[in-house]
């Protein structure tokens, strides 16, 4: 059925770039491909215990508790002839302990599910995955990258993230001008026709929001112009064949205050249906959007973060995604916006404002030792505009309100062989101002009153 389908072409593709050094001979591979490699490697061990409270229950009871060991391999050939290179790597998840209570899945092992129009929720497994296989080719001021591999460029694809990334099976074009003084251009490209979250293990196609109907690629362009004066402005477009648009547009800005660094940015993110989609296909109504303004400075010891946020996603889906595909973990897409928080902030109407600090305690002669604190608060969430099948507490003119606080510290080992070690504790208490169970009212991406605790060690290593 698939015999000619753009998708057999592009596997053909990635696996004929990813192996062309075969062709290479051996005095190719004596130049430098083995003897200028790297070996590299990361140890992992993350524990999480999440409590959740629905509407009339008297305590919290239990929403994730796991303890996961995972593990990294990352081989970086050297260049030859100045022009080809490859990289391989693969991880491993062991899972180490889990409540019967758990949700899955737990995004740090492998879910039983082994794709992600399969996922079953039903539970989690040790396992490994080939995550990175990938060619490059370079011709300054070009290089493209081909095979199994996460987008480096100004595009709006990206990998979810657990502890490693996500996975593409796809190309990318990526441009970078020579800095004339003037100012520097970077371009990318990037297509993709399969994609795998990093919990699971095969690549799976992509869909429409009716997980029927197919979307043959994805594919998005972006660029970045630094005026070398503090100045950088960006800009992209995505798109889901037949299906969706995404948009993208930043203005970062860097000033000295004080003699410290003050960034500001703007951002904007749109997405908007190609044209009219038939049963349960559409997400949203006209141009649904995000937009952004955010602050950074540094003051002594202490960096401070203020950002806002304002969402507008009229339609069934209720929420902006950043993604072209609306299926969960199917793929994933640039937003610059990461507070680590619980709750994504970003139903339909939604403002929300996040502040956070945190301290540097090297001058107490605590060198590599941070800690820290954030608050978020989001008012004026409006549920879903279109509902097919409203429950109890459907109210269409509902306006819900979240807030959330973290604590934060995090050590880094500065020297030694253990050099690179780091050791993080995160804890959040969130909290949903109304009484709606999670994921009811309209309201498909907000849940109830959670506390959530995450530790998390890494080991890196090198072997070449």
């Amino acid at each position: 059925m698939d015999k000619g389908y753009p998708g057999d072409r592009a596997r053909r593709l990635c696996i004929l770039l990813s192996c062309s050094f075969i062709s290479l001979s051996p005095e190719s591979y004596a130049g430098g491909f083995f003897e200028d490699s790297a070996l590299t490697g990361d140890i992992y061990y993350w524990q999480r215990e999440r409590d959740r409270k629905e509407p009339g229950q008297g305590h919290y009871q239990t929403n994730l508790s796991h303890g996961t060991w995972n593990g990294q391999l990352n081989f970086s050939s050297g260049t030859v002839a100045g022009i080809f290179s490859a990289d391989i790597a693969a991880f491993t998840a062991i899972e180490m302990l889990e409540s019967s209570a758990s949700a899955h899945p737990n995004e740090i092992a492998f879910s039983s599910s082994d794709r992600a129009y399969s996922e079953a929720w039903a539970g989690d497994k040790s396992g490994i995955s080939l995550y990175k296989a990938f060619a490059t080719l370079q011709y300054r001021p070009f290089t493209l990258h081909a095979g199994y591999l996460q987008p480096q460029g100004q595009s709006l694809l990206a990998p979810h993230w657990s502890l490693l990334p996500g996975t593409y099976r796809g190309a990318e074009v990526l441009f970078s001008s020579q800095n004339t003084g003037a100012g520097n251009l970077k371009l990318s490209y990037m297509w993709t026709d399969r994609y795998k979250a990093p919990w699971h293990l095969k690549m799976d196609r992509f869909y429409k929001n009716d997980r029927n109907s197919r979307i043959a690629y994805l594919h998005s362009l972006g660029a970045e112009y630094d005026f070398s004066n503090g100045l950088v402005v960006e800009s992209a477009m995505g798109q889901a064949k037949d299906y969706l648009n995404q948009y993208m547009a930043k203005t970062r800005y860097t000033v000295d205050l004080a003699g410290s660094p003050l960034t500001a940015s703007y951002q904007f993110y749109g997405a908007k249906h190609q044209h009219s989609q038939d049963a349960a296909n559409p997400l949203y109504q006209g141009m649904a959007w995000l937009q952004a303004i955010t602050l950074a400075y540094r003051c002594g010891p202490v960096s401070w973060r203020v950002e806002a946020t304002q969402v507008s996603a009229a339609g069934r889906q209720g929420y902006f995604l950043q993604r072209m595909t609306p299926t969960y973990a199917s793929s994933n897409g640039r937003l610059d916006i990461w507070w680590d928080n619980r709750s994504d902030f970003n139903a339909h109407g939604e403002k929300a404002v996040f502040i956070s600090g945190m301290y540097d305690l090297a001058h107490l002669k605590l060198p590599g030792l941070t800690v820290g604190a954030s608050f978020v608060y989001g008012w004026d969430a409006r549920p879903s505009s279109v509902n097919d099948s409203p429950d109890h507490w459907y109210r269409a003119g509902n306006r819900l309100r979240e807030s959330a606080w973290s604590l934060d510290g995090m050590y880094t080992v500065q020297e030694g062989r253990a050099k690179g070690t780091f050791f993080k504790l995160h804890f959040t208490r969130y909290h949903n101002h109304s009484d709606i169970p999670t994921g009811a009212g309209g309201y498909g991406n907000i849940f109830q009153d959670e506390k959530d605790i995450k530790f998390l060690m890494g080991v890196p290593f090198t072997l070449k």
